[in-house]
């Protein structure tokens, strides 16, 4: 979301961030303020290096941009402003406060940039001055505008591993609880770090979502093609484009199932949802290989999620506890709309009270093999488009098909991608990581970076 559940603080129950999670969309919006304003500032290192050439990408023109205002003596007009970030910033970082944090970084200048890595859409900058070291990320919309912007405390350098023994090593020093796993599908799996437990997922779920639209149009009581109407209903908190579309707007479940899984977009799932029936998400969760399915009944819409878990602190202490009839009551008792964003608690880790979606790195790489079975139906036709047009992370050319489903929330990071190349079966690559801290995964980039250096190893096996 702009708000949790994945691309601004959940890619919203999921939320999306990083050195190339477009849907995990990179924003962490909310926490800029704090990121900057509250926290304590770090010393620019001794022995910084050099000035770094920004490129000349989208987000490297933005990010330039960035620099030139926190380097001015005065801050540009909001009118600039709202020309240069997606509108969905505003809704959590007002543009009068996003103006004053400029204004406060503003008084530390000069700013250098010290260190640059990113893509055509995502960047992570080191910006040193004489007072202060800050990590900044940008990230960019199709259109070009700043969809995120996050002033973190530096992270320190991550060496690559270069061994499955290495990255365990790195993998069991991270200040989370974090799993990875490497699966054919069959079987045990061929890597596993970390354990095989059930854990919160994000926007991973929207995987089934995304089988049991395939079932229905192979049932014939859907088509790609049939128009969904957005209303109140459906409409939830970003991350996503179909929620600021007015009332009786109308998209095609090929749209919406485009935009579910390549922006991660919650309120394109709610409708989709809608369409299905919960009864037939239940269903696919089942029959796309879900040992338990029954852990997450009922299933909740992305709108239910954001006001069960950090809306009414008192539905979330009644969904700890209770029995499936009792939280289909608690769902029941859900306000019509959708809550204010700035209204909501991110401060609340919520899927400790079990409020996510959840399920095993084994339940996911099921899920992903039964798509690509799907896939050769004449139903599902559109589905490897659909979960390869957004990769997540760069890969390398070793592979030749990558889809790809992230998820985040608050102190939930979650990633999953099925990787063919030439020569070898197809495999299945999951990162699970959840924390208590908010913060702990405030920035995916480098939790995803391990899911980088794994695809390298098994590239170069």
């Amino acid at each position: 979301m702009a708000s949790h559940l994945d691309a601004h603080r959940i890619q919203h129950p999921v939320r999306s961030p990083r050195r190339g999670i477009r849907a995990l969309a990179v924003v962490a919006a909310a926490a800029l303020a704090v990121g900057v304003a509250a926290c304590t500032p770090t010393p620019a290192p001794e022995g910084s290096s050099g000035p770094v050439e920004i490129p000349g990408t989208p987000v490297g023109r933005q990010t330039q941009w960035v620099l030139d205002e926190i380097n001015s003596a005065a801050v540009a007009d909001e009118g600039e402003f709202e020309h240069r970030f997606d509108p969905e910033m505003f809704e959590e970082v007002p543009v009068a406060d996003l103006r004053a944090i400029f204004g406060q970084m503003q008084t530390a200048r000069p700013w250098t940039p010290t260190s640059y890595e990113g893509t055509e859409t995502q960047a992570r900058v080191r910006i040193e001055s004489s007072a202060a070291a800050y990590d900044m990320s940008v990230s960019v919309a199709d259109d070009g505008r700043m969809d995120g912007l996050f002033f973190g405390m530096p992270q320190p350098d991550r060496t690559p591993a270069t061994s499955w023994d290495e990255l365990r090593e790195q993998l069991d020093a991270a200040p989370y609880d974090v799993s990875l796993q490497v699966s054919d599908g069959v079987g045990d799996p061929e890597i596993l770090i970390g354990d095989a437990a059930s854990a919160p997922i994000g926007s991973v779920v929207k995987l089934y979502v995304l089988g049991a639209v395939v079932d229905a149009v192979a049932a014939g009581s859907l088509t790609w093609e049939s128009p969904l109407t957005i209303d109140a209903e459906v409409r939830s908190l970003p991350t996503g484009e179909l929620q600021d579309l007015p009332d009786g707007s109308t998209v095609s479940v090929l749209e919406a199932a485009q935009k579910m899984i390549g922006i991660s977009d919650n309120t394109a799932t709610d409708i989709l949802i809608r369409a299905v029936g919960r009864d037939a998400v239940a269903a696919a969760l089942a029959d796309m290989g879900q040992a338990d399915p029954g852990v997450n009944a009922p299933f909740a819409t992305t709108r239910e999620f954001f006001w069960v878990g950090w809306g009414d602190p008192v539905l979330r202490a009644r969904w700890t506890d209770a029995d499936i009839p009792g939280r289909e009551a608690i769902l029941a008792a859900v306000p019509a709309g959708v809550p204010e964003a700035e209204s909501l608690d991110w401060t609340v880790a919520a899927w400790q009270a079990g409020v996510d979606w959840f399920a095993t790195p084994d339940d996911i790489a099921r899920a992903h093999f039964a798509l690509q079975e799907r896939a050769t139906t004449e139903a599902g036709e559109p589905v490897r488009g659909i979960l390869s047009a957004n990769p997540g992370i760069e890969f390398g050319d070793e592979w030749t098909y990558v889809a790809f489903k992230g998820g985040s929330s608050v102190g939930v990071l979650a990633g999953s991608w099925y990787l063919e190349r030439d020569g070898a079966e197809p495999l299945v690559l999951t990162l699970l990581a959840r924390s208590g801290d908010p913060e702990a995964l405030a920035d995916p980039t480098i939790t995803f970076g391990f899911v980088e250096d794994a695809a390298a190893l098994l590239a170069a096996e």
